[in-house]
């Protein structure tokens, strides 16, 4: 009793000296992001930018600063606080701009509506639907390609935390099912297959994910532009499978595991006796899902048929379906008890720091690219000699690369924040058709996606995956680096031409 006690003593320092650490980080990081700002305002003016345009510049730079050094939810406060003090928008604009747009609203309504999914037996069910039909029993390489589809699909439509930590425990069952032991090629590859395609399956939809809508809401706040789900996804969807084949040949001729011959699919049947038969719940949850993706898809496909139903749909804005489907979860019972329940999803549910983060992301990025304090004409002064000498496309290689390499060493929204307000000042400045803003912006939303290189990346996954045992830092890194150089080929060759046909330049 004495020794647990003393270990309770023990840990209770432990977790006090670790908060008195992080609060002297804070008390030196947070001064250091103001004298950022101060020198945007001593700074001589560069016209034809403004005296408030290089504030903002200094704004910009600072929460960039506390977003990677400190977090990306309380310091998105400071981004608000400080934009409320500029002169040409006030705190009543900032805040109508940080929380009153439909993005923040579709972001919160989309984690209220699919949180029930995550606490049925869908991941489980799915997966086994996947890895257990007459062709991914025929061979090994068949059972992984349906393996990484099952994970893929669901990935369309869930978070990739909440599938990844969901998936792993039923993942590691499938393991032992096979008999597959820690330090297996195969087992390896199939814990990074995994780890890739529910990453990149959050860049290929906007339904539950951060970082297209993010990218989304700053092209529509600053440009005007809209681009909706179904145009979203008709350009993310087909990217994301080219680009899934590629991961499986990479797999294939390059990693080549020697122990998969070794694996017995038919073992796999066995996962199918201890899955319970989906109850009222589940089907309830997915029926309402199913209700929500149609009332996105379908305006985009009665559009020149009933112009008249196409425009009354799509000013409800892309919040209005999710709200939908929460207030039937709210309304649909099981066992006597409503399937969502209001504390329970805004306390377990709801993402806040990254709704947080959008809601200050998408004001910045207005102020950022406001006509009125001049940054806009000042980039395109400083930038029209470089931009003018490079074909477009060395710019979209270059924003490319930017994103998929920076997405390995940051946060995904911080990531997706940076480049896409850089794209949204600088494509605007070359000659008009030399490329196309929406689908530029898309771009990065996507590949925000492919983050799997190092723990900073995608640091739930990527740390979870490493954790586990069943595949190492070194592989994570250098298997990540080669599907990230796949993915920069896929997103130039596959992913603009398809974003132009249905975007447009």
């Amino acid at each position: 009793m004495a020794m647990e006690n003393r270990g309770n003593e023990s840990a209770g320092v432990t977790n006090t000296k670790r908060s008195a650490g992080n609060l002297k980080k804070r008390l030196m990081l947070i001064p250091a992001a103001l004298i950022v700002l101060l020198f945007s305002v001593i700074l001589p003016v560069a016209e034809p930018m403004t005296k408030e345009g290089m504030a903002i510049l200094g704004i910009f730079f600072a929460s960039l600063f506390l977003w990677i050094t400190v977090s990306i939810d309380w310091p998105s406060l400071i981004t608000i606080l400080m934009l409320g003090f500029l002169p040409s928008f006030g705190f009543s604009k900032v805040l109508s701009g940080t929380f009153g747009n439909s993005t923040v609203a579709f972001l919160l309504f989309t984690f209220m509506l699919v949180y029930p999914l995550s606490k049925t037996n869908f991941v489980k069910r799915c997966t086994v639907f996947f890895i257990t039909n007459r062709i991914a029993r025929k061979g090994p390489w068949f059972f992984v390609c349906f393996l990484f589809a099952a994970v893929t699909f669901m990935g369309l439509f869930i978070s990739p935390s909440v599938l990844f930590v969901a998936f792993m425990p039923f993942l590691e069952n499938i393991f032992e099912t096979l008999e597959l032991k820690k330090g297996s090629k195969t087992a390896n590859m199939l814990m990074m297959g995994s780890a890739f395609a529910i990453s990149l399956s959050s860049g290929m939809t906007g339904i539950g994910h951060v970082w297209p809508n993010t990218a989304l809401a700053l092209l529509k706040s600053t440009a005007g532009i809209e681009i909706n789900q179904f145009q979203y996804m008709a350009f993310g969807i087909p990217t994301g499978l080219v680009l899934l084949v590629l991961m499986i040949l990479m797999f294939r001729f390059l990693y080549r595991p020697n122990d998969l011959k070794q694996i017995d699919t038919k073992r796999v049947l066995s996962l199918k006796e201890s899955l319970p038969k989906a109850d009222r719940k589940e089907i309830t949850v997915l029926v309402t899902m199913g209700i929500v993706i149609l009332l996105w898809v379908v305006p985009s496909l009665i559009k020149d048929a009933l112009p008249e139903v196409y425009k009354t749909i799509n000013g409800w804005t892309t919040a209005m379906p999710p709200l939908l489907g929460c207030i039937l979860l709210f309304l649909f019972t099981d066992k006597d008890e409503p399937i969502l329940k209001f504390n329970d999803v805004m306390k377990n549910g709801v993402l806040w720091a990254a709704i947080v983060m959008t809601g200050a992301a998408t004001m910045l990025g207005s102020a950022l690219t406001n006509d009125a304090v001049g940054i806009k004409a000042w980039l395109s002064q400083t930038l029209s000699p470089v931009t003018g000498s490079l074909p477009a496309v060395g710019i979209l290689i270059f924003f490319v690369i930017w994103v998929v390499l920076q997405t390995n060493f940051s946060s995904n929204i911080v990531t997706t924040n940076v480049v896409s307000s850089v794209a949204l000042l600088v494509i605007p400045t070359l000659p008009e058709g030399t490329l196309s803003l929406p689908v530029i912006v898309s771009l990065v939303g996507f590949g925000a996606a492919i983050c799997n290189m190092t723990p900073a990346g995608q640091s739930t996954i990527n740390t979870v995956a490493i954790g586990s045992g069943w595949t190492e830092t070194k592989d994570m890194f250098a298997w990540g680096g080669i599907f990230a150089v796949l993915a920069v080929i896929v997103m130039c060759a596959v992913g603009y031409p398809l974003g132009v046909a249905f975007m447009g330049m």
